[in-house]
């Protein structure tokens, strides 16, 4: 008793499924290599072919039309396979924007509770130190916040040296969230 499974064309050929397989299984492995670019999924992508064709035992009206019918249902399952990975990567691509919006989100909330503390910090100083400092903050060199504030340079340094110490105090509980930031 032959065990191989035999097509049997509708013109009374017969053919040997081993024979088929071995035939165009590699071929149909660079096909379908061709759309996927990975020789494994192609490998498995032309079994699962086989497969389908071993269990369905089609009938064919000629040879020609099985080997129609193999190459066209490997370009199908690749281009399946492709549509596949298109979703996945615009599922991905969709994560990795809402990971970047969640992130750029929480920056934006510590940077704002990071200036939100010093400028706490900052409005509890002595006027003077507060004045100096803010001025400072704007970018002002000593000299130019002298000039603005109509007072010594040796004054500016005071109340500069001052703030910063005072500030330092005040946010000793903060360092290590205003060091991570």
């Amino acid at each position: 008793m032959n065990r191989n499974y035999c097509f049997t064309l509708t013109n009374g050929t017969r053919l040997d499924f081993k024979q088929v397989f071995d035939q165009y299984f590699n071929s149909l492995v660079l096909f379908a290599d061709r759309y996927l670019g990975e020789r494994e999924e192609s490998e498995s992508l032309v079994q699962d072919t086989f497969l389908a064709l071993w269990e369905n035992r089609l009938e064919f009206p000629d040879e020609l039309s099985v080997k129609a019918y193999l190459y066209s249902t490997v370009r199908n399952k690749a281009l399946n396979v492709l549509k596949h990975r298109k979703i996945e990567q615009h599922y991905m691509n969709e994560i990795l924007q809402d990971e970047d919006a969640e992130l750029y989100y929480m920056r934006s909330v510590i940077e704002e509770e990071t200036r939100r503390l010093i400028f706490t910090a900052i409005d509890s100083l002595p006027e003077h130190c507060r004045k100096v400092c803010l001025l400072n903050l704007e970018g002002m060199d000593n000299q130019e916040i002298a000039d603005e504030l109509r007072i010594s340079l040796n004054t500016v340094k005071f109340h500069k040296k001052n703030a910063y110490k005072l500030l330092r105090d005040k946010l000793k509980d903060q360092f290590y969230l205003l060091f991570l930031i």
